[in-house]
């Protein structure tokens, strides 16, 4: 991109950042478009100066509206091709894809909507699912909740500190491995040479996305194979034990954010040692295949099977409660059970045993679980296998119980959150910081999070007169923020209420206010911004 693209490029990203002050017309839309039209003809642009009038012209035909910044961003992505691509490519990009291509979650994080709307735009259709964070404070605290496949890192001026970067990239290596492409507009070699010495894989200046897709897709596919040659069994092809850490992270998380608990059971082959001393170990391979296959193919993509080692295996289940996973568990035995296993030349069928444990307390180490689910294990054999025992609750204190049950009694009562926003990336973020701050001040919280405002207001946590707080997207499906504010106030709920909003109105802000909203935060969040806000909020569940 020459100096002159650049700093027309540079002159948008400004007239954005005022955009999100309030909504514009569709006059001053237009107005907009054409003067970028103008200054393309003059710096030799003629592509750019073209699309510009063909979207002045449609923006004029249409009927007369206010657009947001987000909707005015979305309506030039066809403008911002030109900025980034070459003349001749077309659009949408021709990605090349495999029909083997897998989904993969990619994190977008930095301060650079233009380049994200462009990119999201030319990359739909790769089979990924393509996130956005404004901040890298955010994104560091969003990598356990979200497990992304790789992390696409624009880097902008004020984030040219090493600081920022340095954290993110610290925390990313403190996970299985996870890619990381560093997006910056400084091309010189000592800024390069900085991120590699950081932990980037791959730096690069703001470039098209055809390119930009095969870096992330060469990545992607190195992971895949570094996982696999790492957390893959060799024999079954099922997850060594490796991997139940990461993934008793990511339900953790569930559970915190969401209050939905999982199941964990442990499976142990029934009189396998026999089986290999009777009909050899080439024999017992093939059972140890077969019920790998039998868990793999009767479970769902969201469950995680293991091999925990030898001939036992656990399956992970989630979002699950005990009742559903005995069930599943149940029919995972029966299918077992009458499959007949080729090995050998030795026709054979095998049973197992499980121990199932319901993990429904955030707070308990990975330990403790399959603690119970071991002693539960034990049950089963003890009684004759070939069945499923539930584990009942631990017959002594472990470490760490006296010690919760201190906290309990000295913490009061528990905060209970409602975040309410249809974006997810959003709910994370916000749920995390809400865990923050409780474990600073030594606090249990009940948080929630709901998609819209509907389901909300259907919810037990509305309904049972506990005080609480809110934290309400003021656009959403179903029902807008207002109606839900409206509901809370006119049904005298004992809440205190944020309200988020992408809108810098400050006509709508103190008509939301005088509804009855006590914290105002515009998006993208100021990160510090929102701590202190929220954090006032939660005191005030106190007095």
């Amino acid at each position: 991109m020459d100096r002159s693209t650049a700093l027309l490029l540079a002159r948008m990203k400004e007239q954005y950042e005022r955009w999100k002050a309030g909504p514009l017309t569709s006059r001053e839309f237009a107005r907009f478009l054409r003067a970028v039209g103008r200054a393309a003809t003059v710096i030799g642009r003629p592509d750019i100066a073209a699309e510009a009038e063909r979207l002045s012209r449609q923006v004029n035909s249409g009927k007369e509206k206010e657009w947001t910044a987000e909707e005015a961003l979305v309506e030039i992505a066809p403008l911002l091709r030109c900025f980034y691509e070459e003349k001749e490519t077309p659009f949408p990009l021709p990605l090349i894809k495999s029909e083997q291509e897998s989904e993969a979650t990619i994190l977008l994080c930095g301060n650079d909507p233009l380049f994200f709307t462009y990119l999201c735009r030319a990359l739909d259709a790769a089979p990924w699912r393509l996130l956005t964070v404004p901040s890298l404070e955010q994104a560091a605290a969003s990598i356990i909740c979200l497990s992304p496949d790789c992390l696409v890192v624009s880097l902008s001026e004020e984030d040219g500190e090493p600081s920022a970067l340095a954290s993110l990239l610290e925390n990313a290596g403190r996970h299985p491995y996870l890619p990381v492409v560093v997006i910056s507009a400084d091309g010189r070699k000592e800024t390069q040479l900085k991120c590699y010495e950081l932990g980037a894989d791959d730096v690069v200046t703001p470039t098209a996305a055809d390119e930009l897709f095969i870096r992330i897709r060469r990545l992607i596919e190195k992971k895949r194979k570094i996982d696999e040659l790492v957390l893959v069994d060799e024999l079954t092809g099922v997850y060594n034990r490796k991997y139940l850490p990461r993934v008793y992270a990511r339900l953790r998380s569930d559970l915190e954010r969401s209050g939905t608990p999982s199941c964990l059971a442990l499976l142990d082959l029934d009189h396998f040692k026999q089986i290999n001393d009777r009909f050899g170990h080439l024999a017992g391979d093939a059972v140890l295949k077969k019920l790998a296959d039998v868990l793999l193919q009767h479970t769902r993509g969201l469950d995680t099977v293991i091999r925990f080692g030898g001939e036992e295996f656990i399956v992970w289940l989630a979002q699950t409660s005990k009742q559903e996973a005995r069930a599943v568990l149940e029919r995972l035995r029966h299918q077992f059970e009458g499959e007949e296993i080729v090995a050998d030349g030795f026709r054979l069928s095998c049973t197992f045993s499980a121990g199932l444990v319901e993990c429904d307390q955030a707070d308990e180490s990975l330990d403790h679980w399959l603690r119970l689910a071991d002693a539960a294990l034990y049950e089963a054999k003890k009684k004759g296998g070939n069945r499923i025992e539930e584990a009942g609750a631990p017959s002594a204190p472990h470490d760490g119980g006296q010690e919760r049950s201190q906290r309990r009694r000295t913490s009061g009562r528990r905060w209970a959150v409602a975040i309410v926003d249809d974006d997810e990336l959003a709910r994370a973020v916000i749920a995390d910081l809400v865990r923050k701050l409780a474990a600073e001040q030594q606090r249990e919280v009940d948080i929630e999070e709901f998609g819209d405002g509907l389901s909300f207001l259907q919810s037990p946590l509305y309904r049972d007169g506990r005080r609480f707080i809110v934290i309400l997207d003021r656009v959403m499906p179903k029902m807008d923020g207002l109606e839900v504010l409206e509901r809370l106030r006119q049904e005298r709920k004992r809440c205190k209420v944020m309200m988020l909003t992408s809108r810098h109105d400050e006509r709508e802000i103190a008509h939301a206010l005088e509804r009855g909203v006590d914290e105002y935060v515009t998006k993208p969040f100021k990160w510090l911004e929102l701590e202190a806000r929220l954090r006032r909020l939660l005191r005030g569940l106190d007095s």
